[in-house]
Formats: structure tokens, sequence, C-alpha cells
């Protein structure tokens, strides 16, 4: 009997990987082998699941500068035999950079900028962005800065392009841009397809989350307006701009990125589906799973892939929201949420991989019962 584990992260409590292997233990003591696909949507774990899937790469430490410019230190994954890097945003630029004194107009994405440069400058002719994470809304204009993209405002200024300086921009140079830019295909990693500007634009949307205060959000969309307005002489509703604070709009306008689903952007170089196809068993989950899930979730769309195949798909989750039969006709044969006992949040995502050790116990011994039948 053979099982395929992918389950998506458990936020603060378990990576993709570590779940997998938490899983993969517990059947393996009941006798079932376990194909494990490091799984992730464009955000946090991206690196991870690329080098988890794919032999070849390294991860490579970088010198850098967070939202502020405080030296830091980041990584990204690189596949010298493919000339690949994968780079998340949150790795330099990320909300966890965000505090409570923090708004979007004193920050930018530069540092992302510094690891792309250390990439091509690497050798890298392909580069995938992860966009989740982010904890700016620059427009993605910080990234642009690095590579030699240079901003001035009416006087002849050149802007440090933080958030208080998109709406200040009166043209763009170009000339100290990274030669070796022309050779390189950029793809943006992500699911997000709000526009740049508007009500569903990057300040409306994301803006608050990262520190935007309402009463702020009219004036930096007219700013994000303007920004687009000077560098492509119109502003557009273009799908994907928004995502990431706007970086969509940048590595689409300036770099010429085409947009993947993350998501399926790592099933597809995995090969989830033809994986899904050799087991007898598929196991997901994450976190939670509730109604928004049937929105393009990832273990939902596992489910999708397992249900075309005529395999049983089991979720493994913290939480469930929803009805069953609601997941049903998903593709899940059941979701089996792993904390029983009453708990604290806290308690939950501390205790998470034990729990999903007993879970994951229980699951094996009734597969295997049930077989034996």
């Amino acid at each position: 009997m053979r099982a395929l584990v992918a389950i998506d992260s458990f936020k603060n409590s378990m990576t993709s990987i570590q779940a997998n292997q938490i899983v993969a233990d517990q059947l393996a003591a009941h006798g079932i082998s376990a194909d494990q696909i490091a799984i992730a949507d464009g955000g946090e774990g991206t690196v991870a699941a690329f080098l988890a899937n794919q032999t070849g790469g390294e991860l490579v430490s970088v010198a850098t500068v967070d939202i502020v410019q405080h030296p830091i230190t980041a990584s990204y994954g690189y596949f010298a035999d493919q000339q690949l890097a994968v780079i998340e945003v949150a790795a330099a630029s990320g909300i966890q950079f965000v505090t409570d004194r923090l708004m979007p107009s004193q920050t930018n994405t530069y540092g992302t900028g510094l690891l792309i440069k250390d990439a091509i400058q690497r050798g890298a002719r392909q580069i995938v962005i992860g966009l989740g994470g982010s904890g700016t809304v620059d427009g993605g204009a910080g990234i642009l800065r690095a590579l030699g993209y240079q901003f001035f405002d009416a006087d002849d200024h050149e802007l440090m392009m933080v958030g208080a300086d998109l709406g200040q921009v009166a043209w763009v140079e170009t000339g100290q841009v990274l030669p070796a830019l022309a050779t390189v295909q950029f793809v943006n990693a992500s699911d997000v397809t709000n526009p740049l500007t508007g009500a569903q634009g990057a300040a409306a949307i994301f803006g608050p989350q990262k520190g935007l205060p309402q009463a702020d959000i009219g004036s930096y969309d007219a700013a994000m307006q303007h920004l687009m307005q000077v560098s492509t002489g119109q502003v557009s509703d273009h799908l994907g701009d928004g995502a990431a604070g706007g970086i969509g709009f940048a590595l689409r306008y300036f770099l010429g990125a085409q947009v993947q689903s993350g998501f399926k952007l790592v099933a597809k170089l995995s090969g989830l589906a033809e994986r899904i196809q050799a087991v007898d068993w598929v196991i997901s989950g994450e976190g939670q799973v509730d109604d928004q899930s049937f929105m393009g979730k990832v273990p939902i769309q596992i489910s999708e892939l397992a249900q075309a195949a005529d395999k049983p798909c089991y979720l493994l989750v913290g939480n469930q929201q929803g009805a069953n039969q609601a997941f049903a006709e998903h593709g899940v044969t059941a979701v089996l949420p792993i904390v029983d006992h009453v708990s604290t949040l806290d308690e939950a995502m501390t205790q998470g991989p034990a729990n999903l050790a007993k879970m994951a116990d229980r699951l094996a011994r009734i597969v295997t019962a049930v077989s034996r039948h």
C-alpha cells in the first residue's frame, strides 16, 4: 500500500516538509510507504518546496537589507544546471519586518532587489519570484532601484522609492539598469488577481495589514496611480499587478514577468498529478479549511486532482469549518481535525506536531484495517 503525502504548512506550527515527514513516519510504522511532495503557493516555503522536490539545488545566503534598509542576511534557492533562481519576497521584504511604528510610506522592497541582482550575477537566467508574505506597498519600485532603475522628482532629485515617494515621481532613468536583465525570464508565483489601483488595488486591499491607516488609503492609491501613469503612460487595471503591494506591476511592466499560480507551478515541477496516479490514496491538509478553501486553496486543489484520478483523499487539519458534504463534492474523503482536546490556539500550535502524529497513526490504523477486509 502506498500513499502520497502533500500537506501545506500549518502556520506558526509546522512547515510543509515537517508535516509531511511526521505523517510519513506514522504511515511507515504500519507498513505504508509514502511519497512526499513539499507544497507551497508562492509564499513562505516556496524555496524549500523547490529544493525538496528537485535535485541539484542549493540554498544561497546573501547580505541584503530589510524593508527599512537595516542590514540582514536572506536566502534563496539556486539550481546552477538550470540557471534557475527561486526567490521569496518574504525573505527580505516580508511582513515579519513590519512593526506597530512602521507604515508603508517608510518601507520598500530594495532588499528583494538585491537578492535578484545577486542571482543574476551568479548566472540565473530564469527567476521565480514567490510574492506571498510581503510587508510593503511600494509598487515594486525598491526592487527596480536595486536593479539600476532611477526615479527622479520634478526637481531632478533622485528618490529612495519608499511609499512616500510614489506620488513624487516625475521621470524614470534606465541608463544604469543591469544589462543582464535583458537575458532573464521572470515568473511571478502568485494566485492574487488584484489590480494595482482602485477599490480592489494594492493600497485598499493589502495596505491595512501592512500598517496603512484607513484614512490614508485614498491618497496612497492616488500615488500608486501616479506611479503607473508616469511609468506606462496610462492607468490600467491589469490583473495581478496589485500582488505583494504592487510588486506584480513592477515585475510585469518593467521586467516582462509572466504570472503563474504558485501552487500550480510547484505542482507541475514536482509531477504532482502523475504521482497521485501512482499511489493508492492521498493525504493533504493545512492549519484550517473552510468555505474559503473552495476558492483555490492548496488542499482542495490536491483533493480535486485525487478525485480526477479516482483516489481517496484525506485532509489532516488544525480546524475545520464548513459542511462535510461540501468538501466531499471536491474530492475529500474525510476532513480529520487533529486537535482532540480542549486547548487554546497557542497550545494547539505548540502541540501541532504531536497532534498530527496521533491523527496520522489513527488514519493508518483505519486504512490498514479496512484493507484487510
